[in-house]
């Protein structure tokens, strides 16, 4: 019994892919499928957004994965310049998370600086979730 239950765990594990992206949407509220409707607000479930202010629709179209996408060719110039030290700098998926600043909404990633088995965290891109635009806080900025 101990055995089929290892063999199952093992093949699921193995076979069945785990999407960081889709798992910190599900966890930020975002459907896994269609949408979800509340408080004037349509939480598509590729991320994007659509808030109704009365007469008033704002859609904010940039999908988590375009914001992943975004920072990773936002990073390619200085992954460039890190290649000669065999070092990369990458947003990690699984740090997902929605912010408001200064009225404009973003996608957020930790991003971190690698170098082997060595992770060195490196502070945050904000992608704005209207216009695609990055900025950084921390070394990078």
């Amino acid at each position: 019994m101990v055995s089929l239950i290892f063999l199952l765990h093992f093949s699921y594990s193995t076979f069945v892919e785990h999407d960081p992206l889709k798992e910190r949407l599900y966890e930020l509220g975002y459907p896994t499928e269609g949408y979800i409707f509340t408080n004037a607000t349509v939480r598509w479930a590729d991320g994007h957004l659509t808030i109704f202010q009365g007469a008033y629709v704002e859609d904010y179209p940039i999908t988590a994965e375009q914001a992943y996408e975004i920072v990773r060719n936002y990073l390619a110039d200085y992954n460039q310049k890190l290649k000669q030290y065999d070092m990369k700098i990458e947003p990690k998926k699984e740090s997902l998370a929605e912010k408001e600043e200064n009225n404009n909404l973003y996608w957020v990633f930790e991003v971190y600086i690698h170098k082997g088995s060595t992770e060195i965290f490196a502070g945050f891109a904000y992608v704005n979730r209207k216009t695609g635009t990055v900025k950084m806080k921390g070394l990078l900025d």
